[in-house]
């Protein structure tokens, strides 16, 4: 403070952060007020235009002395055991550290503290209004409480401890508002690793077969193409160049995205390769080339294919690629391919984990629980000692698989997403909701304590059939969707969530017009959506204290102002009338 006074500079904001040893506790820390850039942006502008706005604190860990325990972060809840229906942060205030900031309050501002502005934010971690926060007043009462300070760890009731709430009380008494921001949303696009032929491409439709074959010749209203490359596009592109994937990487940068899920094949069976693996070359290039550089995972698409593209279709004579899952041994065939994507610096991993995501779990059935205890083995042999973090997809054949619901709960299943448009059509939405939605607002009924949500940008299959009806949603209904998602996001504090992952169908698929790339309609438009929306996240202003009363002793002599320090004054302090730019 004092090097920046005697440089004329003058702070606008504050970010306090600090170490935790609960990873999952700093997660929520650090993802909360600084995850993205975008995210940072958004709380900067909130603070830029709303005046009132004082503290930002991380979503889940602003209460009171009497708080429900269902608007706190569940982790925390659990911490202290605030949990069941009824549960409250009873005892966060004890009668000893409401006396003592009382005392402290005091001592900066020569009045009271009153009774409900009593608030902690649990870490104290925060963004803060410089004024509102008012360093000076707490830098000039130091040198009379400095030596109240535990020289040691204290779990409570120590000097530390009073400060630690008086930050966020002392911004609430002075009459600014608080608020708290969710975890950043982390922008994911599942991307069809094909646009290149390949070998069973041309058994099955001949030579030379891309999605491109079926969709360059197509005209029929409404359907959206490739930008070309002169107008700022990728054209139709063939996947194996790395300069296409770098510019790929670099659009969905520019956008404020996280990374990218790519699907991954691996079959069995007698209809299958001896190498078990299709389509892989897209992958397997990135590895040695590191285009395009974001972070990424991989996405199982476990299900057979077939000449009606569909998943389902039981007739053997239909069935292109097999998925019989195979024994042990190939088992550990497939965790050591998917060994060299895990290892990769650019994978994404939660705690430490890679996380891998399975698409119908439910058509695995019973070997899914024997086959993911032995991945996690290997795993932890090959030093990823936490294991991997396994999720799958909700969508279609979550009811129509129906092995699915039981597996959640027994199969070593942490998350799932939320694949759309598939939650149009898979019975989780009433009917009145599902018109114009193109993102989820709430977590559904399943069995999984993590949920993933998502968003979608139109989902249209005439290219591969023409008597299809197309699922279409603007790039103004897109923006839509995920305001009112990540709106939804700042008022669930009670959501289990570690990395706040995002899922949008898609980045590529052409041939179901489900792309966020730019085409020859939109534009960049999708891109540009996901920026304004990632840079606009809502925060939550704290209306759910309801501290229950806390009646101080009697103050004595000992507890009012010291006179005559040269860092305190004891004539008290009248707060300036306020204006409306406070």
């Amino acid at each position: 403070l004092e090097a920046a006074a005697a440089s004329g500079r003058k702070y606008d904001l504050i970010l306090k952060q600090h170490t935790k040893g609960d990873d999952t506790w700093r997660a929520r820390h650090v993802e909360s007020l600084c995850g993205t850039p975008e995210h940072v942006r958004s709380i900067w502008k909130q603070f830029r235009d709303d005046p009132s706005l004082g503290m930002v604190s991380p979503l889940g860990t602003t209460f009171g002395g009497d708080t429900q325990a269902n608007t706190i972060y569940p982790h925390i809840a659990r911490k202290y055991n605030w949990v069941g229906g009824d549960a409250t942060t009873k005892g966060a205030f004890d009668r000893k550290t409401v006396e003592n900031m009382q005392a402290v309050y005091s001592k900066m501002y020569g009045r009271d503290l009153k009774e409900e502005s009593s608030t902690i934010v649990a870490g104290t971690t925060f963004w803060a209004r410089y004024e509102a926060l008012d360093p000076e007043a707490f830098v000039r009462v130091l040198p009379e409480i400095d030596g109240d300070f535990s020289k040691g760890y204290v779990v409570n009731q120590a000097m530390e401890h009073f400060i630690e709430r008086l930050l966020p009380s002392s911004v609430k008494d002075r009459g600014w508002v608080l608020a708290e921001a969710p975890p950043a949303p982390r922008v994911l696009a599942m991307v069809f690793p094909q646009f290149h032929a390949f070998k069973e491409n041309d058994r099955f439709w001949g030579k030379g077969f891309t999605e491109w074959t079926l969709l360059k010749p197509l005209q029929m209203e409404g359907l959206h193409k490739p930008l070309p490359v002169d107008k700022g596009g990728l054209g139709y592109y063939n996947m194996l160049d790395m300069k296409t994937r770098k510019r790929q990487g670099d659009l969905a940068r520019e956008a404020g995205m996280t990374g990218f899920v790519f699907y991954h094949y691996w079959f069995s069976g007698s209809h299958a390769p001896p190498d078990h693996k299709v389509m892989y070359k897209v992958q397997e290039a990135m590895l040695l080339d590191g285009e395009p550089d974001m972070p990424f995972m991989l996405s199982w698409a476990n299900e057979p294919w077939e000449r009606r593209w569909t998943g389902t279709d039981a007739n053997a004579d239909n069935i292109l690629l097999s998925q019989d899952y195979g024994d042990e041994d190939e088992w550990a065939e497939h965790f050591e391919y998917l060994l060299k994507f895990f290892e990769h610096p650019n994978y994404i991993r939660i705690e430490k984990r890679p996380v891998f995501v399975i698409y119908r779990i439910g058509h695995v059935g019973e070997k899914l629980q024997p086959m993911l205890d032995l991945w996690t083995k290997l795993a932890m042999e090959k030093g990823f000692v936490r294991g991997i973090k396994f999720i799958h997809t909700i969508g279609n054949f979550y009811s129509s698989d129906k092995e699915t619901k039981n597996i959640e709960k027994t199969a070593g299943i942490e998350g799932a997403f939320h694949f759309w448009p598939q939650l149009l059509g898979g019975g989780f939405l009433p009917n009145g909701k599902k018109m114009r939605m193109a993102a989820s607002v709430e977590d559904l009924k399943v069995n999984v304590p993590m949920q993933y949500w998502g968003a979608f940008t139109g989902f249209d299959r005439r290219p591969r059939d023409n008597a299809a009806s197309p699922i279409q949603r603007t790039v103004e209904e897109f923006g839509t969707g995920l305001a009112q998602s990540f709106t939804a996001m700042s008022g669930a504090p009670q959501r289990e969530i570690d990395l706040n992952l995002f899922f949008v169908t898609a980045w590529n698929e052409w041939n179901e017009q489900a792309t966020l790339e730019p085409d020859d309609v939109h534009g960049t438009g999708y891109l540009d959506a996901i920026r304004s929306s990632l840079e606009s996240v809502p925060v939550g202003k704290v209306s759910h204290l309801n501290v229950k009363k806390v009646t101080p002793a009697k103050k004595t002599n000992n507890q009012n102002p010291k006179k005559g320090g040269p860092h305190l004054s004891a004539k008290k302090v009248t707060l300036a009338k306020k204006t409306n730019n406070q």
